[in-house]
């Protein structure tokens, strides 16, 4: 910080704010490291300085710029579960909000980055877990035990279906963005939201009937 010329502490967090942006697609390009500040001067059109005084290193810009990409998807309009739905069509609710966002540029760049980075930087994956996928997971879960407890049943997800049924979206609405297939996303939407939502609902099961205690011993939803 100690670099940095006197002046507003808001314009300067602008300023961050605005390169982080701007610079994303350059680093969709190459990896940061083999990103220099003249690069990003010359890509934005500013000039070296205003890039060297706004940031702390190459990395520090990376990071921003993943921040703010991660911040813009996790900023999309969150899910509002429609009252007095059956615990399927809740399910399809959901699924239909989380494939929104999967399907969207932002979350194609995101993934990309995951998957180009991960090893190198493993920042990117954390913030991914931790902002995006994790909350995603979660909020499948809460909907299932929102939308048992409306027809009085203590339900939950099994077999993992939490935990899988987002990489079943992103490799039939995301991956295929990497491969500019933009089409086969569109016509196999609606498609990728029943059967993900069908099988989510297949591995719901209800606990009712055998005690708190014995949380081990499952029955079939039947809602």
């Amino acid at each position: 910080m100690g670099k940095r010329p006197t002046g507003s502490s808001v314009d300067w967090q602008m300023r961050r704010q605005t390169i982080a942006t701007d610079v994303l697609d350059l680093y969709l390009e190459k990896p940061w490291p083999n990103v220099s500040i003249d690069d990003i001067a010359e890509r934005l059109g500013i000039s070296y300085w205003q890039v060297y005084y706004a940031f702390d290193g190459q990395e520090d810009i990376y990071r921003a710029a993943v921040n703010r990409l991660v911040h813009t998807i996790a900023d999309m309009d969150g899910f509002e579960p429609a009252a007095n739905l059956s615990v399927s069509q809740s399910i399809q609710d959901y699924v239909r909000y989380a494939a929104g966002i999967v399907s969207t540029d932002e979350y194609r760049k995101l993934l990309f980055l995951c998957l180009r980075d991960q090893h190198t930087d493993p920042f990117v994956k954390a913030i991914y877990d931790q902002r995006i996928a994790e909350p995603l997971r979660q909020g499948l879960e809460d909907t299932v035990t929102r939308a048992g407890a409306r027809t009085g049943m203590d339900l939950c997800v099994l077999n993992g279906e939490r935990d899988s049924y987002l990489t079943k979206l992103e490799a039939t609405l995301a991956l295929p963005k990497l491969l500019r297939r933009d089409a086969f996303v569109t016509s196999h939407f609606e498609n990728t939201v029943a059967s993900t939502a069908k099988n989510i609902f297949s591995a719901t099961c209800t606990f009712d009937g055998f005690g708190e205690g014995d949380r081990s011993r499952r029955a079939p939803a039947a809602a």
